[in-house]
């Protein structure tokens, strides 16, 4: 910080601008948290949050990482790498990896079920039971059960879509059935998906089964 005081006896503070190696180093030690928080929101059944809003979490893994994984790029013996290997690798590479790791422990409920073997109950990273229901979901057929009393009859499969927006828990059936009188189901022609707004959707009834 620098102060100038000029010929009237009045002074005047001067910030200092951070140089462009001191950005680069401090890009470069927040880089690992910004990856694997980054890459691992973008699989999550939620709006990821602003940058902005996860600096502290950006500088908290970016920490751990430093001391978890910097003492083996730092090994006095072993392989040698050239630096902009090196620092491709623990800047990058690493992280990424890592944060691939996360998702796939992530989804497999691994995590869940061994925090629970230490009688342990974290915060699911599904934030709804709507969210988790239509996660990783397999075909099946499925009837909506709206507000004003009707219901929509279809499939889920591949071409089906649930928004994971809060608020907006709208539902795009990719290709509609109708139930007949005896319970049957017959598909209707010709071929047609619904949206169906959030706001109108009372239940979500999943029948096994379904189009593969």
């Amino acid at each position: 910080m620098l102060t100038e005081i000029d010929s009237t006896g009045n002074s005047e503070v001067w910030l200092d601008i951070p140089s462009a190696a001191e950005l680069t180093s401090l890009a470069s030690l927040l880089s690992p948290g910004v990856i694997i928080l980054w890459v691992r929101g973008r699989f999550k059944d939620t709006i990821p949050p602003k940058i902005g809003d996860q600096l502290i979490s950006f500088a908290l893994i970016s920490v751990a990482y430093s001391a978890a994984v910097y003492p083996l790029f730092h090994a006095e013996s072993g392989l040698h790498l050239p630096e902009w290997l090196w620092r491709f690798l623990i800047s990058f590479l690493v992280p990424l990896i890592i944060a691939i790791l996360v998702i796939f422990f992530d989804r497999s409920e691994q995590f869940y079920k061994l925090t629970q073997k230490f009688g342990l109950r974290p915060a699911h990273h599904e934030p709804t039971a709507w969210d988790y229901a239509y996660r990783n979901r397999q075909p099946s057929y499925v009837l909506v059960h709206l507000t004003d009393g009707t219901s929509v009859a279809g499939t889920w499969d591949d071409g089906a879509f649930a928004s994971s927006t809060a608020g907006d828990r709208d539902l795009l059936v990719s290709r509609l059935w109708k139930v007949e009188k005896n319970g049957s189901w017959t598909v209707v022609e010709p071929a047609r998906a619904m949206l169906i707004c959030g706001g109108s959707i009372r239940m979500v009834e999943f029948i096994d089964g379904g189009q593969s």
